[in-house]
């Protein structure tokens, strides 16, 4: 019987996922989370309620807590935690419901994510991104508005998610992601 342990997770990710009461992946995350973990690029389909976030926000974590294990103490704080991992989604109950899994699998880490999208003030968003987050979950209108003023910037992340993409093409969203994936390293 496939359990998570089987894909030598952080320990920590794994202390987390036993916290949710998760006991074993659904089909999607066993096809999805071994790929990943390789460094692989993957296009997933899945109905809603089989487990996709988890599918790629474990993998994300897992590598983000290996870079950051990797790199050691870093020496120079002033700059903050650059964005790492970006999840784009086309609503903010969306962006908001990726968020608050992102913060359940990691809560036995010391990764910060945050949410960001439009219609509320964006000033409590600039400034937790000012004072630095490794994952960000955003809506691409709202991103892309930050970006343009300066908030963000994309030259560090290693990770990027596009969840309901094919809904975010529907919505007309094709224009605004082509602007997005430009700003991350083409790697």
């Amino acid at each position: 019987m496939l359990d998570f342990k089987n894909f030598n997770l952080n320990s920590n990710i794994l202390n987390a996922i036993k916290k949710q009461g998760y006991k074993k992946p659904t089909p999607i995350q066993a096809q999805s989370v071994p790929p990943l973990l390789k460094g692989n690029d993957l296009l997933g389909i899945a109905q809603t309620g089989t487990g996709k976030t988890a599918a790629f926000a474990l993998p994300v974590l897992h590598h983000l807590m290996e870079e950051r294990d990797a790199a050691g103490p870093r020496v120079d704080r002033s700059q903050g935690r650059p964005i790492r991992a970006l999840v784009l989604t086309p609503t903010r109950e969306l962006a908001t419901q990726v968020h608050v899994s992102f913060k359940a699998y990691s809560r036995c880490t010391k990764l910060r994510s945050t949410v960001i999208y439009g219609g509320v003030s964006q000033n409590p968003q600039v400034k937790f991104l000012r004072s630095g987050t490794d994952i960000v979950i955003a809506t691409p209108g709202r991103l892309l508005d930050l970006m343009n003023q300066g908030h963000v910037r994309l030259q560090d992340l290693s990770w990027l998610v596009l969840d309901e993409a094919d809904q975010m093409l529907d919505m007309g969203f094709i224009h605004d992601l082509k602007k997005i994936v430009s700003q991350a390293p083409e790697d």
